[in-house]
């Protein structure tokens, strides 16, 4: 049998970028096209890969499962973020800025947001991971709170979604750098 263990760990986050959706379906290729987000909230940003869904088809004969279909599984991302400026409430929220210090909600319907996310984790061992996200259904909450030891948050949560493409394109892509 084959040693499959390795140095490579996945503790803390660096940096957490987002651009639009590109049309074509693939990641960016330069870095200046990525906006990073920040003041992340310590220990909330995570990507849940969940099991895939199982169809267990029965039999009168049986008590156990004759068959099991498997099905999709999903991926998500979350994380929350302490700014509370103006572009981010933008960002969040949508709605606009009136003069550089107001924030105002939108006042129609909420438009469904995609992005595409790159996520560096911490260096670890001389070693971090690089996640790539090419479409994600973004929306996003909030925790506003008047308290005196936290602060208020923006709760983002972001479905991973299969990239429109004529070419098959991995939906999230993992490297060890």
């Amino acid at each position: 049998m084959a040693d499959r263990r390795s140095k490579t760990r996945l503790v803390g986050l660096s940096s957490i970028q987002y651009c639009t959706v590109r049309s074509h379906g693939g990641f960016p290729t330069t870095a200046s096209s990525l906006n990073t987000i920040g003041y992340v909230v310590p220990d909330s940003a995570h990507i849940i890969i969940d099991p895939p869904g199982v169809t267990d088809l029965m039999i009168e004969e049986e008590d156990t499962p004759d068959i099991q279909i498997l099905g999709n599984r999903k991926v998500s991302l979350e994380f929350g973020l302490r700014d509370m400026g103006t572009r981010t409430l933008l960002l969040a929220f949508g709605g606009v800025i009136s003069g550089s210090v107001t924030w105002k909600a939108p006042v129609t319907s909420n438009v469904i947001t995609e992005w595409a996310f790159e996520i560096h984790s911490k260096t670890i061992n001389g070693k971090y991971l690089k996640f790539q996200i090419p479409r994600a259904s973004v929306s996003v909450g909030g925790d506003l709170k008047f308290a005196r030891s936290d602060s208020g948050t923006l709760n983002f949560s972001a479905q991973v979604l299969i990239p429109e493409s004529s070419t098959q394109i991995s939906p999230c892509v993992i490297t060890q750098t």
